[in-house]
C-alpha cells in the first residue's frame, strides 16, 4: 500500500498551504454609511477673499509701522509746545501775595460785600398781616348735638398680703421615693404571748 499520491491533512496540509494566494490582495473593508468626505469642512464655492479684503480684516504690518511712527513724533511735538508755554514749571505764588490780589480785587468791584443778616426787615414786613379764619358752612344743620361722655381714669388698686420665702431648701431622705411610712391596717408583727391565750389541759 502505497501513500505518494495522497493529499495532506491535518497540520501537515495547513503548513504546505500557507504561501499559496499570498500574493493576491485581501477584501477591502465595507465602507460606513455616516463616513465624511475628506474635504467637508472646506469650500467647494470657489470664492476667495480679495486682497483688499484680507488687509481690512487682518491688518498691514507696513501700515501700521507709519502709524505708530506718526504717533510717537505727534506726542514728541505735544511735549516740546508744552515745554515752550510753560518753561519755568508750575508758578509759585506765596500767601502774602495772595491776599493782596484778593484785596485789590475787592477794591475795584467796589469794597466788601454787605451781605444782609438772618431775617433782617421780616417783622416789618408782616407786621400789618391779619389772620383770615374761614368758617364752614353748614348744609344741614344737627338736631341735637352728641354730648362726649370721658371715662375716669382707672384707680390702680394695690393688694397686701405676706409672702413667706424659705431660705434653705428642703433635705431630702435617703428612703426610695413614695415611702410614706406603715401603713395603719397593716398587720403587727410582734408576738404577744399571753397564758390566757394558752389554757391548761
Amino acid at each position: 500500500m502505497s501513500f505518494e499520491n495522497k493529499a495532506p491533512t491535518g497540520n501537515d496540509a495547513a503548513l504546505k498551504n500557507k504561501t499559496d494566494n499570498k500574493s493576491t490582495p485581501g477584501p477591502a473593508a465595507t465602507p460606513s454609511k455616516h463616513s465624511k468626505k475628506p474635504f467637508d469642512r472646506h469650500s467647494r464655492s470657489g470664492k476667495t477673499d480679495s486682497k483688499k479684503q484680507v488687509k481690512q480684516a487682518w491688518g498691514d504690518d507696513k501700515k501700521e509701522l507709519e502709524d505708530e511712527a506718526r504717533a510717537e513724533a505727534d506726542a514728541a511735538a505735544e511735549l516740546a509746545a508744552e515745554a515752550e508755554e510753560n518753561p519755568s514749571g508750575p508758578a509759585a505764588k506765596s500767601l502774602q501775595d495772595y491776599l493782596a490780589e484778593l484785596q485789590e480785587k475787592e477794591a475795584a468791584l467796589g469794597g466788601a460785600r454787605v451781605v444782609r443778616k438772618a431775617n433782617e426787615g421780616a417783622e416789618a414786613k408782616w407786621t400789618a398781616a391779619e389772620k383770615i379764619e374761614k368758617e364752614q358752612a353748614s348744609y344741614v344743620a344737627p338736631s341735637a348735638t352728641k354730648k362726649s361722655k370721658q371715662k375716669a381714669p382707672k384707680e390702680k388698686k394695690f393688694l397686701d398680703f405676706s409672702a413667706v420665702f424659705a431660705d434653705e431648701t428642703p433635705k431630702f431622705s435617703d428612703r426610695k421615693p413614695g415611702y410614706k411610712g406603715k401603713k395603719s391596717n397593716a398587720p403587727n408583727s410582734k408576738v404577744v404571748k399571753k397564758e390566757q391565750n394558752f389554757p391548761s389541759l
